[in-house]
């Protein structure tokens, strides 16, 4: 599955509509309003995407915004850095470790991540850690949009993309990276998921792109054409553009814990 270059330039235009939008100090997306008033009112009918409730279980909120214990992605040690988080979660017992949205990650600074000279390295998704083979639940109804083994170091990995309808004139999606290989055997396009049923699995490394074994879980507003991939992370000079075209993925999670990095990444 790849996009189409009308899809892509119709998507292209659509970005540049919502930069222009937030340069003259309008909304940058006011089509995704409908789209949070409908999640905010039905904030509790969600279902968990693990078989923890991530409502009531013990987590740790890593901070990736600078060097610590535990390093991700770079050129760190995926399987030492592994050892060493599922180690610090052990002593908290806490079963879940979480990767904060928005944050601005010391990680995102390769190449790959930057394009006119400024990394793309503020994070636009929730990052859950747990041990690779973890199942993942769908928090609502959907169908498979699109998906791939997005298979470069430091990428997402085999990917599913998940659209939702629920209602009239209400159309989203949710992205789930990292996963294992196998979470993409008799996947295909238009698939149907029940709320609560098993989607996927977490990824191991190198599989997962070389990463600690975690679910990446993004809220999407517009695809702006793409399928199968999406950006993970967004130019900190645009943050409020892509927040609008990304919201807080925890809308959908609940998580009671700050998962939200400061404005300055902190």
């Amino acid at each position: 599955m790849t996009e189409t270059t009308d899809d892509l330039a119709q998507g292209e235009k659509r970005l540049e509509t919502y930069l222009g939008r937030h340069a003259r100090g309008e909304d940058p997306m006011p089509e995704a309003a409908p789209l949070l008033q409908w999640i905010d009112a039905h904030a509790g009918g969600f279902a968990s995407v693990l078989s923890h409730d991530l409502k009531t279980c013990r987590k740790i909120v890593y901070d990736f915004s600078r060097d610590g214990d535990v390093v991700l992605g770079g050129t760190s040690d995926p399987a030492r850095q592994t050892d060493i988080m599922f180690a610090q979660m052990a002593q908290e017992d806490a079963p879940v470790g979480v990767g904060r949205y928005r944050e601005d990650r010391i990680c995102y600074q390769s190449p790959q991540f930057k394009t006119g000279g400024e990394a793309r390295s503020q994070h636009l998704g929730i990052d859950l850690f747990l041990a690779a083979g973890t199942p993942v639940y769908m928090p609502l109804d959907g169908v498979v949009h699109s998906f791939a083994d997005n298979n470069l170091p430091l990428d997402y990995g085999p990917t599913i993309i998940m659209e939702h309808n629920p209602e009239p004139g209400i159309r989203f999606w949710t992205l789930y990276g990292h996963l294992s290989r196998e979470s993409l055997e008799g996947i295909h396009v238009g698939k149907a998921f029940a709320k609560g049923e098993e989607l996927c699995r977490f990824g191991d490394y190198p599989v997962n792109g070389d990463w600690i074994p975690h679910l990446h879980f993004q809220l999407i507003c517009d695809l702006l054409g793409k399928q199968g991939d999406y950006y993970g992370a967004a130019k900190p000079s645009q943050w409020d553009v892509w927040a609008a075209i990304c919201p807080n993925a925890n809308l959908i999670l609940q998580m009671p814990e700050n998962v939200t990095a400061s404005r300055a990444g902190q």
